[in-house]
């Protein structure tokens, strides 16, 4: 069910506050994709004492174009208007929105529309993990968190929310959709666990889009899928071909090598941006993504 927005918390476009106005040349006046976050808050109201408004907690520092909360009851900010941009990336970047490195010129903040997503994020003293959270591991795959998931009715949110951005920026594709730990692997962790499949078949109404996230949260499923295109990673694990769930120096080598066969920043991080590239390295080879990752 369509969310009216609430518009009371706009940022002004004005010196000393998050917002930049208009897009710029180097992207040619539009963004090239949108940035998932998770605000590590528990609702909305408090994202919107963080991000929103004249008088933000983090007034000049960042801020997002959206804050979309866990249930219809909070709904949906807007914040920054989708023909600005949101001070939302950037620190820590090393990688754009397409996973090629990053330059001054197109980090987040000047590329992308930032989407907070109400979510406490992973499990940590003081926050215990729920019976239902994701298991799902960080960019370098030596941590594995577990993360609270996304409500039903979010997920329609952020669909909502993903229609209003690619009616009025149509070239943003599915592929144009990323995390914040996609673009600075290994300086931030969200948005590990994100439905971003189902988020994406309701914004495009396309089932068929893939699902290249959700096999390879764990370090198992991205072993399997490197072992299935030809990469050594040892006779460890229960069925003596590497896939032993421990990510250790013989995944980071095969990783390495396979960024940089296929033209990826070499980083040793999984990120959607390598997710993509193994889902159609597997299916050039003619074999079966969700067969070979069951």
């Amino acid at each position: 069910m369509p969310v009216e927005i609430n518009e009371n918390h706009m940022i002004p476009v004005a010196p000393g506050q998050a917002v930049g106005r208009g897009w710029l040349a180097p992207t040619g006046r539009r963004p090239m994709g949108v940035t998932w976050h998770w605000t590590a808050t528990r609702d909305l109201a408090t994202c919107r004492q963080v991000l929103g408004g004249a008088d933000a907690l983090r007034k000049g520092i960042a801020s997002a174009h959206y804050g979309v909360g866990r249930s219809f009851e909070e709904g949906i900010d807007r914040y920054v208007a989708l023909g600005d941009r949101a001070w939302h990336a950037g620190r820590g970047q090393t990688l754009r929105w397409d996973g090629r490195r990053a330059a001054r010129a197109t980090r987040g903040a000047r590329a992308t529309i930032g989407v907070e997503t109400v979510n406490i994020g992973f499990a940590r003293p003081g926050v215990a993990a729920g019976g239902d959270w994701i298991a799902a591991a960080t960019p370098n795959g030596r941590h594995v968190r577990r993360i609270q998931p996304w409500t039903d009715e979010q997920v329609e949110m952020m669909i909502q929310v993903g229609k209003e951005i690619v009616a009025r920026w149509p070239r943003i594709g599915p592929r144009d959709h990323h995390g914040h730990h996609d673009v600075c692997p290994g300086y931030k962790e969200d948005v590990a666990g994100f439905p971003f499949a189902p988020v994406l078949r309701g914004i495009y109404e396309d089932e068929a889009i893939p699902d290249v996230w959700g096999p390879l949260w764990l370090p198992r499923g991205r072993q399997k899928a490197l072992i299935a295109l030809g990469y050594d990673l040892g006779d460890f694990g229960p069925d003596g071909d590497g896939a032993d769930g421990v990510w250790g120096r013989f995944s980071d080598d095969a990783l390495a090598r396979f960024q940089e066969a296929h033209g990826q920043v070499v980083n040793g991080m999984w990120t959607t941006f390598t997710s993509w590239a193994v889902y159609d390295a597997i299916a050039a080879r003619g074999l079966g993504f969700d067969q070979i990752l069951a």
